[in-house]
Formats: structure tokens, C-alpha cells, sequence
């Protein structure tokens, strides 16, 4: 299970990159258009932040995924047992599970709510802003859930 949460993260990685990348690219574009040619392109708003949006969500996935997300590397500090160490990385993990589930479910509401509604520039489904925060924090979740079945102890 860990192996599919880091073939996932690192594809998770790879689409956030190329997110990020045409992000870049429909923002420089809109700069120049707007300034070297006059007119703003209708989607210069819309199609950046979703791109934005999406790229967020993914990499935070990707991120918990290599396991860094949510990990500073300061337990160790202040706890020198490695059974409590154990422990506080168990308790971490089913506190990001249910973290995430919450943030899954509470999506679903957001999508019923958004219903057929169509963003106003694309014409894309409203409910494609919600589906990113769906999908990073199923990654999160599924990461955490590998890290903590693959757990010694």
C-alpha cells in the first residue's frame, strides 16, 4: 500500500507540476495580451486560478504522500522514546485520516450545492474548483493510512 501512495504522490507530483507550469504560462499570456495587445483574454481569471487551485491541493498530496507534509522533523527533539514516538506518529496519522475524510465529505456537500451551475468564462463545471480539494485531501488520507499500516509495532 505504501508503494501505491508513492506511485500516486509522484504522479500527483508530476500533474501539479505541469499545473503549475501552465499556470505560468496563462498568466504571462494574459500580460501580454492585456498590455502588449490590448485585450484580456475571458478566461484570464478563471482558468489561472483553477489551474492554481488544482495545483495546490495536488502537491499537498504529493507532499504527504513523500511524507513531509505534515512532518518538521521536531518530535524527536522533545521525545526521546521510540515507543512514544510510535505513538504520537499513530495518533498523527488517524488525525489526518480523519481530517481528510471530513474535507472528502464536506466536498461532496459543495458539489450537490454547486449542482449543474457553470463557471462563467469556461463553461466548466462549477463544481471543478471542489473536486481539487477532494482529490488532495483523498491522497492525504490514503498517504496517512499507508504510513500507518506499513507501521512496525
Amino acid at each position: 500500500m505504501r508503494a501505491v501512495s508513492r506511485a500516486l504522490g509522484a504522479a500527483a507530483l508530476a500533474l501539479a507540476a505541469l499545473l503549475t507550469a501552465a499556470f505560468a504560462a496563462a498568466v504571462v499570456w494574459t500580460v501580454v495580451s492585456r498590455y502588449g495587445l490590448g485585450r484580456t483574454p475571458i478566461w484570464a481569471e478563471e482558468l489561472p486560478r483553477l489551474l492554481l487551485v488544482w495545483a495546490a491541493f495536488l502537491g499537498a498530496g504529493a507532499a504527504e504522500a513523500r511524507g513531509g507534509h505534515l512532518a518538521a522533523g521536531l518530535t524527536p527533539l522533545f521525545v526521546r522514546s521510540a515507543r512514544a514516538l510510535r505513538a504520537i506518529g499513530t495518533l498523527r496519522d488517524l488525525a489526518v485520516i480523519a481530517f481528510a475524510g471530513f474535507v472528502v465529505w464536506a466536498t461532496i456537500d459543495l458539489v450537490a450545492i454547486a449542482g449543474g451551475g457553470t463557471t462563467t468564462a469556461l463553461a466548466l463545471p462549477a463544481a471543478a474548483f471542489y473536486w481539487s480539494a477532494a482529490a488532495g485531501l483523498a491522497l492525504i488520507g490514503f498517504a496517512a493510512a499507508a504510513r500507518l499500516l506499513s507501521r512496525d509495532g
